[in-house]
């Protein structure tokens, strides 16, 4: 596990964080693995403080453990617990979209960005960039909903992550799961909730991973 690259004097913990995240995500750190403060903040040329910091933001995303007695582990995501994620975020984000429907035109010009940003990072293959602008493109359309428990409830969900983990185990193509954003766009900017309800729920279970008996 070799992350000894040199890191910028911006937020130690949070990049020390994404390095690990990343090769959470592309495998390279695998379920059950175990992260040692020490051996991590010696690759990185750091101290053991923002190692700490990072592995605890890590757990609340809900991508590693501690374990008593034996520190911290890559832990097991299953295909159940996505689903039931996607699940919840369907409800969420449906009832986002219908609120943000209200005033849908303020954010299209944004929104519209943000798939063209998917899009890029799709014909890259860059699904780490891919994650981080659909999280984004979900998270404007939280946020102008207006509701400030439903934006506190939806980042409980650790959207990134969880795209993170979907698309490397789904055989979706990226191109295609960034367009299937544009009728989101279209039924928020038309100004019909109950339509932006349904389309937007729609999406996010139409993305949902597969359960094993369905294949």
């Amino acid at each position: 596990m070799s992350l000894a690259q040199p890191l910028s004097r911006a937020s130690l913990s949070q990049q020390i964080r994404d390095r690990l995240l990343s090769r959470i995500m592309t495998g390279a750190l695998k379920p059950g693995d175990r992260l040692i403060e020490l051996k991590i903040a010696s690759e990185m040329a750091t101290s053991q403080a923002p190692v700490r910091e990072a592995l605890r933001e890590l757990e609340a995303m809900g991508v590693i453990e501690t374990l008593r007695n034996k520190g911290a582990r890559v832990r097991v995501i299953t295909d159940e617990e996505l689903r039931q994620i996607y699940d919840v975020r369907a409800q969420l984000e449906g009832y986002a979209s219908e609120l943000a429907a209200l005033s849908g035109t303020a954010i299209k010009a944004r929104l519209t960005a943000l798939i063209r940003d998917m899009k890029k990072a799709a014909r890259k293959g860059d699904s780490a960039a891919f994650a981080d602008y659909n999280m984004e493109f979900h998270r404007v359309i939280v946020e102008n909903s207006g509701n400030q428990v439903l934006l506190g409830m939806w980042e409980t969900l650790n959207v990134k992550m969880r795209t993170m983990v979907n698309v490397a185990r789904s055989s979706r193509n990226l191109q295609e799961l960034a367009e299937s954003h544009e009728p989101i766009v279209d039924a928020i900017v038309s100004g019909d909730g109950a339509r932006a309800h349904a389309v937007a729920r729609t999406h996010v279970l139409d993305n949902k991973p597969v359960a094993a008996s369905q294949v």
